[in-house]
């Protein structure tokens, strides 16, 4: 028995077989808008394919994981096919009085920390700077635009008086599959945007024209384009751009497709997201895929396996702005002490220090639940995992010091309790991820560990065990990447300069400003220590670092 997932595309559970057996699988991810901090609804989608990711390699396949950057065009009516509204970044650029631009980077490079702190596997190590993975929308313009243009060279598009082009949704009598939305239900003003100029009120735009937008490529003049860019769309389709098309921006859907296809080739194994990317997205992605082929026998679905999250909510109910229950990621791992929520005030009371949970806790809060279940988000579950993770990792820290000793086996009783708990674990994961099942099967042998005196060969083997189930739910702090000072270790640190990078005296300044009260201090050192990739956690008895 092989992995299973369940297929949003067929409805059915299916055995996982890659498109191409000798190269790696190919896995594309929606990734963030970067407009805002992101809140542990994107982020449990995002942990899903990271999940997903480390299963398929801990079973012997490579991965190539590829998660884009949304930087334009993802307008704030995203529910409707043809999304109506603004631009999420101009109107945070509006808010802001900021360029978009620099709206995109600063809040790109805010989702580069949390993503790290949680321990996505693709921003580590070297992955984590290959701009090839993680593509920007705003870079891949002229790939866009030769879709779009194929597009409308097979007839499955079409521009309006305006200069815009839509997709012409009749002209592909399979959408509807992945959402299972028939188009003669989608009602006019209900689910789909209602404007004189489409041909059919269900179609959806490729490419808008707004003057008043800050973003705008003219594909028919290089003014405006970044260095190089307009060349290069010159050399991808030379003479080919209709001249209908005028100066605008590409509509959401169609920046998927484009920077899939340009970063993992035309049929790819896997693409995940939040069930809201479900319809209208995702939707659109395989039509307008589909269209831009050019081959009338390939498969109309791009994808193989299309894996979707279902939605997150906090105390029973979806998350809201305007409620006060949109929680992001920054508020859990790094409140700002010196201006408290209602939240930090409750995860204080509940024992987390100043209101700060551990990325550890969060990470494994986001994936414990199976994946096609809602998972409901309270304090009380972030106690219990937090419980959980001090567990695993006080067993792992008795354990981790151990040395097998050459030639002396482990017992059999507790052979057999690690190769039970292994096989339980692979057929939980196999299951659709089910992650309650394995989290189960790991603390059966957690348990077992704890009532038992250990041999030096019995600890090897649980430690073996641990590090196999961590290398999926990446909660353990492992010995060589982290470290616990203690109070008064912390006491009789050197005082550092204040541009100091040691460890040891920026753990012993934080301490000291977060003793005195300035926490604003205190927060200050502790950015720095991110930069430097280390995460802290305060504890009763001292200071738990470990490098991310």
């Amino acid at each position: 028995m092989g992995l299973k997932l369940k297929n949003t595309y067929s409805k059915r559970l299916e055995e996982f077989v890659p498109v191409d057996g000798s190269g790696p699988v190919t896995l594309y991810s929606c990734g963030p808008t970067v407009y805002s901090h992101n809140h542990i609804g994107n982020f449990r989608s995002f942990l899903l394919a990271d999940v997903l990711r480390r299963v398929l390699e801990q079973r012997g396949h490579a991965v190539r994981h590829v998660m884009n950057i949304t930087d334009v065009g993802h307008m704030t009516e995203d529910h409707l096919a043809d999304a109506s509204g603004e631009d999420k970044l101009a109107k945070a650029a509006r808010e802001l009085s900021w360029d978009p631009y620099q709206v995109a980077a600063h809040f790109e490079r805010s989702f580069v920390e949390d993503a790290k702190a949680l321990r996505l596997k693709n921003y580590s190590g070297r992955e984590a700077d290959d701009r090839s993975l993680h593509p920007r929308a705003t870079e891949h313009i002229p790939e866009i635009l030769v879709m779009i243009q194929r597009l409308l060279d097979r007839g499955y598009a079409y521009t309006d008086p305006l200069g815009q082009v839509y997709f012409d949704v009749k002209s592909f009598p399979e959408y509807g599959q992945l959402s299972g939305k028939l188009l003669d239900e989608l009602d006019p003003g209900a689910r789909i945007c209602v404007r004189a100029e489409k041909r059919d009120p269900r179609d959806f735009a490729l490419w808008k024209v707004d003057p008043k937008h800050l973003m705008r490529w003219d594909p028919h003049q290089p003014t405006g384009w970044p260095a190089g860019e307009y060349e290069r769309l010159k050399q991808l389709i030379p003479g080919r751009i209709s001249p209908s098309i005028r100066a605008g921006f590409p509509g959401w859907h169609i920046e998927c497709s484009a920077m899939s296809r340009t970063r993992l080739g035309m049929q790819i194994d896997l693409h995940t997201g939040g069930e809201d990317n479900i319809f209208p997205h995702h939707e659109c992605e395989i039509a307008q895929s589909y269209g831009s082929r050019g081959d009338d026998h390939a498969p109309v679905n791009f994808c193989r396996y299309w894996v979707h999250a279902r939605h997150l909510l906090v105390n029973g109910a979806k998350m809201s702005k305007r409620d006060g229950t949109l929680i992001t990621v920054k508020a859990l791992l790094d409140p700002d002490s010196a201006n408290p929520t209602q939240l930090t005030r409750e995860l204080e009371q509940a024992g987390f220090v100043a209101g700060r949970v551990p990325a550890a806790v969060l990470r494994l809060a986001l994936i414990a639940t199976p994946f096609t279940q809602p998972m409901n988000f309270t304090v009380d579950v972030l106690m219990q995992v937090k419980a959980g993770v001090e567990r695993l990792q006080s067993l792992y820290t008795r354990l981790e010091h151990t040395r097998e000793q050459v030639g002396t086996p482990a017992t059999a009783e507790v052979c057999a309790l690690v190769e039970r708990g292994a096989a339980q674990f692979d057929a939980a994961l196999d299951d659709n991820l089910n992650m309650s099942k394995a989290l189960a099967a790991l603390f059966q042998v957690v348990s077992g560990a704890n009532r038992r005196e250990l041999s030096m060969a019995d600890a090897a083997e649980v430690k073996r065990f641990l590090e196999r189930c961590d290398d999926v739910f990446a909660v353990l702090d492992r010995a060589a990447e982290s470290g616990t000072l203690s109070s008064s270790e912390l006491e009789t640190e050197t005082a550092p300069v204040p541009d100091s990078s040691a460890l040891p005296q920026l753990l012993a300044a934080r301490f000291t400003a977060r003793r005195s009260g300035d926490f604003a201090a205190a927060d200050a050192i502790r950015k720095q220590l991110t930069k430097l990739g280390i995460e802290v956690e305060d504890t009763r008895d001292g200071v738990r670092w470990r490098r991310l």
